[in-house]
């Protein structure tokens, strides 16, 4: 079959609205626009999508399937990228913030989103099933170029920046190829996704990536063993937050409301409404990434502070009565400590609620224990077990509780939320933690519908 070119390729007569990138979206006289590295898994998605009548379908050499609607390009990556710049024109050309980190992505960019303004693009975990509509394709944390360039497209508004969390595995699947950052920012680095990743340092080999002279202009990052490690890697200007005099960033004090620090020698004193676990780190981080791209002036940065809220389902309090309590996000060994630990900054006890996501990270569910120990009271429920076994899950997580420790097991989340609440007495908090913001819960193949905050609402309500 005879292999095209870029001349081939401009010759012909495409509408980029009916482009697709994935073998779940082809409908009749649709065009795919695909490639794979491992030419049997290429074979078999062309193979399966020309049932479904496309125009035709763009892919690579790397395909031999030999089909008159199947056009083969020398060079594919040439193709895909006017592909891109047809569906939107303008994508290269905006302004890309990066964030990745184990803790704190989406709370630190979803400050940054507001800090820019209205005319920023937030993708991240929160409402991604309902921007991308378009396709029927896996919402991912961090999706891939073309979904992120077709979201674009489809703005109302011009846009002239995107606040993007980056995941470890959008970095390591090279998913964002083509993307150059302004300004990229790492919060931390602790046991996470090691299903995937084998080890924590092919963990942070895959955060590097973002750091690189190819990849992002520049980097902010708090201050810590794992962020030193990162300079010795990357090859890119950077600036630091911390309370170190060589700090580019210095946090001095804080209370309830005001937050004083400076940066570039400059005092700041913001006023702020927003409060949890590690939010000053991840607010100097937003703040900074946004100062540090010269797009903004400082002033009105403070200003925007003002009106900072937290993302849904980051330390959301719910209170009736004399009873508080919060839902979080929080899933990883030192999330969970730190959530503890800041509500003990404010309540006299302590009461917490979690389970662990099934076929996901069984090496950190000990620790997720270890780690809620330090709460006065712990039950474990259903997080996300998928297809595992919820019973193993909770053994799992049980291992790293210490054996005198008060501690519950309830499978059934909402039975579990009832008994907590139930529970609680005056100046005592209950946090539920691992699914924040999520809308369901995923239960051997089955997305059944979960609100924690709702759960916990309806609990409330019917203590009154």
């Amino acid at each position: 079959m005879k292999s095209l070119d870029f001349d081939d390729f401009k010759s012909l007569d495409i509408d980029f609205s009916k482009i697709v990138n994935h073998t779940l979206d082809v409908i009749e006289n649709s065009i795919l626009c695909i490639d794979h590295k491992d030419k049997d898994k290429l074979n078999k998605y062309i193979t399966s999508s020309l049932n479904n009548y496309p125009k035709f379908i763009i892919t690579s050499t790397n395909c031999d399937i030999k089909n008159e609607k199947v056009l083969r390009f020398e060079n594919y990556d040439n193709v895909f990228s006017h592909i891109l710049e047809g569906i939107s024109p303008n994508y290269s050309n905006l302004n890309y913030f990066g964030i990745t980190g184990t803790n704190g992505k989406t709370t630190t960019a979803f400050y940054l989103n507001q800090l820019i303004g209205s005319d920023n693009l937030f993708i991240g975990t929160i409402d991604e099933k309902n921007k991308f509509s378009f396709t029927k394709e896996q919402t991912l944390t961090t999706p891939k170029l073309f979904n992120i360039v077709k979201l674009i497209s489809l703005q109302r508004n011009d846009i002239n920046s995107v606040s993007l969390e980056v995941s470890s595995h959008a970095l390591d699947q090279n998913r964002l190829n083509g993307l150059k950052f302004l300004v990229s920012g790492f919060t931390n680095l602790s046991q996470d996704h090691l299903d995937y990743h084998g080890s924590i340092d092919n963990y942070f080999e895959s955060k590097i990536k973002l750091f690189q002279k190819d990849v992002s202009q520049k980097f902010v990052y708090i201050d810590s063993p794992e962020s030193q490690k990162l300079l010795n890697s990357s090859n890119i200007q950077s600036f630091s937050i911390g309370v170190k005099e060589n700090n580019d960033v210095k946090y001095h004090s804080s209370n309830e409301q005001n937050l004083k620090f400076t940066i570039d020698e400059q005092e700041v004193d913001c006023k702020l409404n927003i409060f949890g676990p590690k939010y000053i780190e991840n607010f100097l981080l937003a703040f900074s990434m946004a100062y540090y791209s010269n797009l903004f002036d400082i002033n009105d940065l403070i200003q925007r502070s003002k009106t900072l809220r937290n993302p849904p389902g980051r330390f959301e309090s719910i209170s009736s009565k004399n009873k508080t309590v919060i839902v979080d996000y929080a899933h990883t060994p030192v999330a969970i400590s730190e959530a503890i630990k800041y509500a003990q900054s404010k309540f006299d006890k302590v009461k917490v609620i979690l389970g662990a996501g099934g076929e996901r990270d069984k090496g950190k569910r000990s620790k997720m224990g270890e780690a809620s120990s330090i709460a006065d009271h712990i039950i474990i429920t259903n997080d996300n077990p998928r297809n595992e076994d919820p019973v193993e899950i909770s053994r799992n997580i049980l291992n790293g509780v210490p054996l005198k420790k008060s501690v519950d097991v309830i499978l059934d989340r909402k039975e579990a939320i009832s008994k907590g609440v139930q529970s609680l007495k005056e100046n005592e908090v209950l946090l539920v933690l691992g699914k924040g913001h999520e809308k369901f819960q995923e239960i051997e193949n089955k997305f059944l519908p979960f609100d924690d905050v709702k759960i916990v609402e309806e609990f409330m309500e019917l203590d009154k």
